[in-house]
């Protein structure tokens, strides 16, 4: 699906999606925190507060995880589609068709499935 019916938050093996912590940067890289971002997914652009969440469309060719990013609104050109697909009865995020995950709070999308991390979509 490329887009979702109403606003959500999502967790990352328990740990919440933060809004990006403005620096004054077009991309920041994304990451956990103690307050959740509020996301709308509309024709495959995952958004919020005028912010996109999204692997950048030019990224190094190695298989390791590639970085998640906020990038602010304007630039949705540089940003890989985000879908949303029904597995098991439920909605995971696929970043360029990667699983989300955390690592030391920052977050990726894994090219191999490892490690593999539970991701949660709570509707608002």
């Amino acid at each position: 699906m490329d887009s979702l019916p109403r606003p959500f938050t999502i967790t990352v093996d328990g740990q919440k999606v933060a809004p990006p912590v403005e620096n004054g940067d077009d991309r920041i890289h994304a990451a956990t925190g103690s307050d959740a971002a509020v996301f709308t997914l509309n024709d495959c652009h995952l958004q919020s507060n005028g912010w996109f969440l999204g692997r950048y469309q030019v990224e190094d060719r190695s298989l390791l995880p590639k970085r998640v990013y906020w990038f602010k609104a304007g630039q949705e050109d540089r940003i890989q589609p985000v879908f949303a697909v029904e597995e098991e009865g439920s909605i995971v995020l696929k970043f360029g068709g990667s699983p989300l995950v955390a690592i030391d709070a920052l977050l990726f999308a894994t090219l191999l499935g490892q490690p593999q991390q539970k991701v949660e979509i709570n509707y608002q």
